[in-house]
């Protein structure tokens, strides 16, 4: 019985297992192509750019795979550049909050710890959402988390057997 949406076969890349690296993420060049397949491109987690500078790659970021996005939307947008244009990364920092009021940043050659990192962590990734709307929905979100000490993460812990 046909459901009126068309099917789609899986295709399988021969050889593809050997792109692989080390850590399970494809080999891509400085276009972010997969070697040996000219027109399969692969960002993000999945993407490993080995160089001398970065033997494993570059980190497993959200900064480092929208940075990818963006250059492979430009190669995609202008086929002329294709291929002679190579993506470099420019980190820009990293920052992670480590509990409440808590966070640790990494800035260059900047490293401090605690509630003003905290902050900062809160300001920048209350700017990536898109609209005033959204930032202040996810604002209004945070603050009402913090007021009741909810927390979205619930953890199932089974019973310990010796």
């Amino acid at each position: 019985m046909s459901s009126g949406r068309p099917e789609y076969k899986s295709k399988t890349l021969s050889g593809l297992e050997k792109a692989v690296v080390p850590g399970n993420r494809y080999q891509v060049d400085s276009t972010l192509q997969l070697q040996k397949y000219s027109s399969v491109y692969a960002i993000g987690d999945v993407a490993a750019m080995v160089s001398d500078d970065l033997p494993k790659g570059h980190p497993m970021l959200a900064s480092v795979a929208s940075q990818q996005a963006a250059f492979l939307a430009k190669v995609f947008l202008d086929p002329q550049k294709n291929g002679a244009a190579a993506f470099h990364y420019k980190d820009m920092g990293t920052l992670a909050t480590i509990g409440r009021n808590k966070a640790v940043a990494d800035l260059g050659g900047f490293k401090f710890h605690g509630t003003f990192a905290w902050f900062l962590w809160m300001s920048v990734h209350l700017m990536l959402p898109a609209g005033f709307r959204n930032r202040l929905v996810t604002l209004l979100d945070w603050a009402w988390n913090y007021i009741s000490y909810d927390r979205a993460l619930r953890l199932i812990i089974r019973p310990f057997k010796k």
